[in-house]
Formats: C-alpha cells, structure tokens, sequence
C-alpha cells in the first residue's frame, strides 16, 4: 500500500537514492543531501513497505506562483498521488497556478497540465535556468496548470 506523508530527516539518503539515476539522466538537477535537508519541508514522499518509491516538491516562486520540483515515480500508477498531493499542498497556500519541467510532457498533461513556454516563465529562467550548465542542451518542457 503506498503511503504519501512529508519526510522526516531518516529518509533523506533514500531520496537521494532515489533521486540520483534521474539526475544521471538529467531528467534532475543534481542536489546534494544537504541540499534536499534544507528544502525538506518542500517535499512530499510516497512510501510502500517502508522504502521511499517517489517524491515531489513544491517551491514558491511568486506570491500565487510555486514550481513542482524533483518529481521522482518509477511507478507511472503512483504519479497521480504525488502529484496531486503538491496541488492540494500549492491550493492551500493560496498559490492559483503551478508549473513543471519534464522530460515527457504525456504523463503530466494527462493530468491537466498544459505545455507553455519558458519565455512565459521569467521567474524561473533568471532565477535557476539562465544560470543552469545545462540550458545549451536542456530538453525539459514546461508544462503548467491553473489551480
């Protein structure tokens, strides 16, 4: 049975674990443990038989605008969950519009989102993206969603 709850300290290597085939692929950015402890509180996480099998985060960004981040599901059945527990976690924050970027867009517009364009997104592309050694050959989408 999976189990979606924020993490505490204790399972901090786990996510790194998880996170860090994705980061060789580049679908994420690297993050060092130290870094995912001090955005812990950004994080939701999917558990089943005690071992962390997905997570997400959700950054905010403006006063009615938060990213979701670091979404890691080698599950396609448990992407829905977790993602939906960031949405609900942005709509009480009072945020009314949420973006990604992602390799595939199909998973995510399955959902609701829509593709959009990081020229749509200025918050995003002069904080982390313009900065990011990656931008040459980034191949992320950007996908958003009203809430």
């Amino acid at each position: 049975m999976l189990n979606l709850r924020k993490p505490t300290v204790q399972d901090v290597s786990q996510m790194a674990h998880l996170m860090a085939p994705h980061i060789l692929k580049e679908a994420l950015l690297p993050r060092s443990e130290r870094n995912i402890v001090e955005h812990l509180r950004d994080y939701t996480i999917a558990e089943a038989d005690g071992e962390v099998v997905g997570l997400v985060s959700i950054s905010l960004v403006e006063l009615h605008l938060a990213e979701l981040g670091a979404i890691v599901c080698d599950s396609p059945e448990h992407l829905g969950g977790l993602v939906e527990a960031a949405l609900t976690e942005a709509r009480s924050l009072g945020v009314n519009r949420v973006f990604l970027m992602a390799p595939e867009a199909a998973p995510y517009e399955a959902l609701g989102f829509t593709r959009s364009s990081l020229a749509d997104y200025p918050e995003k592309r002069d904080r982390q993206c313009l900065s990011c050694p990656r931008l040459p050959r980034c191949r992320q989408i950007l996908l958003q969603k009203d809430l």
